[in-house]
């Protein structure tokens, strides 16, 4: 059953009318070329013929002989054109008929535009016209005939229409049938295209439908797919339900990790706050107690930030608080405030500055000093007891570039392009939120910077990102 509605409808629609018009336009065009050309020929026959014998007038050497005397004499010696599709006259002065083809004397008189003209000297106009007794289409034209420049009559030729406008009809008709045939054609070749063009859109829509019901794991025949934009728009849905099953994946993923995260502190401070209320309780234990408590408490609100963090990123509500940051302060603030726990570790902790005079760039320091916080405590996560991280400073003319090296576990190459992402975590069963490099990455651009990671698994992982010494001119 065939369905014309919607866009199929439209596409049906103004296919076919196009179609229409350059048939249309085309046929009109060729009808107008092909009559104006048999009707150009005539004019030019009659012409031809018209000029010959006002040029044989002209040359009979008959002055003192009558009108009628000179017209025999020409008709006798057979200057006249004997083609019987023509029918030619003689008319003198009054506009009486002489002489016809057949050498006929008719006396009857014309009252014709083309012989009034021709006895007022001009000529060599054909007019086409019906003869109003018989209807017939015929084409005229009338010449004067001149001895020493005086208007003696008129010939008058006379063709009929009749075999051209039948030729004219006949190849009329057929190139209508074959605009027929076109337009027949055209009409299944736009149904054809339609369904081409509805047929993806239609599993474009189905496959739609699916994702809004949450399957994300429906693929598209491929055989169906065109290498056109349609295709391309298909397959841009199927990719997006892939990253959209990926983000689900990762989500699900966090929300099972930062549950945990959360469980954890608060059943310790559960547990301690409970213990710390009993009667009796010693010194030793209180300070222990407390310090776990404190510790799970800083863990959690490290956690909160990240996910606020996070909001704020999302939303587009960070703004950064540009000033003057001291570099070489700022790496050695963030080495010494994390070298307990790289000491717990008994990993190495180092800062090396491979630029003297290091100057003040402009940037966030709060939020700067929380992406090298975010990548040395990573370090100090993945990195065994014994090893080692180095914080490296440069600065350029334009730009100052932190670098963190560690000798630690290292990332999977095939995960080197996801650890930016948010959410995503190589190792889910290690504590953390799976935010902190997305949104050190996030907090870099916004001053103009970039990061770039380097890692091979077992090896280490070098972490670099640069920052633009000056974000606005006028500071």
């Amino acid at each position: 059953m065939l369905h014309l509605e919607g866009l199929r409808k439209r596409v049906i629609k103004y296919y076919f009318i196009m179609i229409i018009i350059t048939v249309a336009l085309f046929e009109g065009l060729f009808m107008f070329y092909l009559q104006n050309y048999y009707y150009n020929s005539a004019k030019q026959s009659l012409i031809s013929q018209a000029t010959y014998t006002m040029d044989t007038y002209d040359g009979v050497a008959m002055e003192s002989s009558s009108f009628e005397n000179k017209v025999y004499n020409i008709f006798e010696k057979g200057q006249v054109n004997s083609n019987t599709n023509f029918t030619v006259e003689f008319i003198d002065k009054n506009k009486n008929v002489i002489l016809d083809k057949y050498g006929i004397r008719t006396n009857e008189k014309y009252e014709y535009e083309d012989i009034n003209k021709a006895l007022r000297g001009k000529g060599l106009t054909p007019y086409t016209y019906k003869i109003a007794q018989t209807n017939e289409h015929v084409m005229s034209i009338s010449v004067p005939l001149k001895v020493n420049n005086q208007i003696e009559g008129v010939v008058r030729y006379t063709l009929s229409l009749r075999h051209i406008d039948n030729t004219i009809m006949k190849i009329t008709f057929f190139f209508i049938i074959a605009g027929v045939i076109i337009l027949i054609i055209a009409f299944l070749l736009s149904l054809k295209f339609a369904e081409s063009l509805i047929r993806p859109l239609k599993n474009l829509k189905q496959f739609a439908n699916e994702l809004a019901q949450g399957n994300y794991n429906i693929k598209l025949k491929k055989e169906e797919l065109h290498d056109d934009e349609i295709g391309d728009l298909v397959r841009t849905f199927e990719h997006m339900a892939v990253e959209i099953d990926k983000s689900r994946k990762l989500k699900e993923e966090f929300i099972s990790s930062v549950s945990h995260e959360l469980r954890t502190p608060l059943t310790s401070i559960k547990g301690w706050s409970e213990t710390l209320g009993y009667e009796g309780i010693g010194k030793e234990e209180l300070d222990l107690g407390l310090g776990i408590i404190q510790d799970e408490t800083e863990r959690m609100i490290s956690l909160v930030e990240d996910l606020l963090d996070f909001s704020r990123l999302s939303s587009d509500r960070i703004r950064l608080q540009i000033d003057m940051v001291d570099v070489t302060k700022l790496a050695k603030g963030v080495v010494a405030q994390l070298a307990v726990k790289a000491n717990e570790k008994n990993i190495t902790l180092l800062t090396e500055f491979k630029t003297e005079n290091i100057v003040d760039i402009q940037g966030d320091k709060n939020r700067l000093r929380q992406v090298l916080i975010n990548l040395v405590q990573n370090a100090i996560k993945f990195t065994s007891e014994g090893g080692y991280i180095v914080v490296v400073v440069s600065q350029g003319e334009d730009l100052t570039t932190f670098t963190v090296t560690d000798n630690g576990v290292g990332i999977k190459k095939e995960n080197l392009n996801k650890v930016l992402d948010k959410f995503f975590q190589e190792d889910y069963n290690k504590s953390g939120s799976g935010l902190g490099l997305a949104i050190s990455n996030e907090i870099v651009k916004l001053h103009g910077g970039k990061m770039i990671i380097e890692s091979e698994k077992g090896v280490g992982t070098t972490i670099t990102f640069t920052l633009k010494n000056k974000i606005i001119e006028s500071i």
